[in-house]
């Protein structure tokens, strides 16, 4: 068969926490998942389908969204009157199709809304990592200023994580590698010799490949 003839993508269902509504989302079939390579940021670069575009999900009835690990988790009922206003003030564009094959645009708009809900959630670790991808998915539309735009969103929300937010340790050396990377994006090249050098000296025993990332960035920064 014509590689173009598979099936690339599926429909998954959900329940929607915040209103209880089946949403239904477009998946990419894991085996149809082929990197290329790596930015020098991390960001994967496919061949083919993208699964970038469907990792956040959204309600079609009620805009709530979050990324598809997280998604049917219960939302605390102390966040859900900020949730109410979030939503009582969107204005979503009424032909934007969530659960449809998304384009970047549509991709985007869905992180986009992930980052107010994880916001009035006091999840601001999720908010910095949705506006890192936000950025990525400017770059792949060659759109360098709201990459750049996004890009210093998510190093401020990272800052806000790193100082304000429990962190274990299998995610620290992610959050510590964008500090420094994205520190160094932005020419705080003394912030981002401070952050490099605390993931390798704290997690230098580790196989995480930030690690290995941040080791390599960090000996072509620290001269």
């Amino acid at each position: 068969m014509d590689q173009t003839q598979v099936p690339q993508l599926w429909d998954k269902k959900y329940t929607c926490p915040a209103c209880g509504s089946i949403v239904t989302t477009k998946k990419v079939i894991t085996d149809r998942v082929r990197v290329k390579n790596y930015d020098p940021d991390m960001k994967p670069n496919y061949e083919g389908i993208n699964p970038m575009l469907y990792s956040v999900v959204t309600c079609e009835n009620c805009h709530y969204s979050a990324l598809e690990s997280d998604f049917e988790n219960n939302i605390s009922p102390i966040y859900m009157e900020e949730i109410r206003k979030i939503q009582n003030e969107l204005k979503v564009p009424k032909d934007v199709q969530f659960s449809k094959e998304r384009d970047h645009r549509t991709a985007i708009l869905s992180c986009a809304l992930g980052t107010l809900f994880y916001k009035a959630k006091k999840q601001i670790c999720r908010v910095a990592e949705l506006y890192l991808r936000i950025g990525w998915l400017y770059r792949e539309l060659s759109d360098s200023e709201n990459e750049l735009k996004a890009l210093a969103k998510a190093l401020a929300s990272f800052e806000e994580c790193f100082m304000h937010s429990y962190i274990d340790t299998e995610k620290e050396p992610m959050i510590l590698f964008y500090l420094g990377e994205l520190s160094a994006r932005f020419g705080k090249m003394e912030e981002a010799r401070k952050w490099f050098s605390m993931l390798v000296t704290k997690y230098k025993n580790s196989n995480s490949f930030y690690v290995k990332a941040g080791r390599d960035r960090w000996q072509e920064i620290k001269g």
